[in-house]
């Protein structure tokens, strides 16, 4: 199924990713005293995660590869956010910072996850209880809507050959005693 692969479904995926990428490690620094970034590299690196991860949002991620575009975000995040006017903070982060990070994009990674799994799900339940494939092949864009389209005829499997062999030997009456 590729619906939430593209669309709208697509952008708002995409968009949430992006945006927990985002949105968790700008709280925190603003939430330990620094300043709401607003300077254009910040700014520059958001509208470019966002476009990376819309397009990356083309089909079902596995939590391994959400892991890995939220670990590889991390470290530039910080940067630019260190630079935003947080002069407290090293660019280089301490350990305890460091653990901060990776902490927070495992908690992130399992709740995007989950959030996958969910969409994808609901995404394959919606199609069966809407009977969204019956209903493309009742309203084709630009095709007329043909009575025979439903009844149409599966073609038959290809037969298979099966060789059918016994280990034992046939058993059958007892055979007549020729004295």
């Amino acid at each position: 199924m590729r619906g939430l692969g593209r669309g709208r479904a697509r952008v708002t995926r995409g968009l949430t990713m992006s945006a927990a990428c985002l949105f968790l490690p700008t709280a925190a620094h603003v939430a330990a005293g620094g300043a709401m970034p607003t300077h254009a590299g910040f700014i520059l690196v958001a509208a470019l995660l966002s476009i990376a991860c819309v397009g990356l949002a083309d089909r079902r991620r596995s939590p391994a590869e959400i892991g890995a575009l939220l670990l590889a975000s991390q470290p530039l995040l910080h940067v630019l956010l260190v630079l935003a006017g947080h002069h407290d903070t090293a660019i280089v982060p301490d350990h305890a910072m460091l653990i901060a990070h990776v902490v927070a994009a495992g908690v992130l990674t399992v709740v995007l996850s989950g959030a996958e799994a969910v969409a994808w799900s609901m995404a394959a339940l919606s199609e069966t209880i809407l009977l969204t494939r019956v209903r493309r092949l009742l309203v084709e864009p630009g095709q007329p809507w043909r009575a025979h389209a439903l009844h149409t005829p599966r073609r038959a499997p290809a037969p298979h050959v099966v060789l059918l062999m016994t280990a034992t030997p046939w058993r059958g009456p007892p055979a007549p005693a020729h004295s």
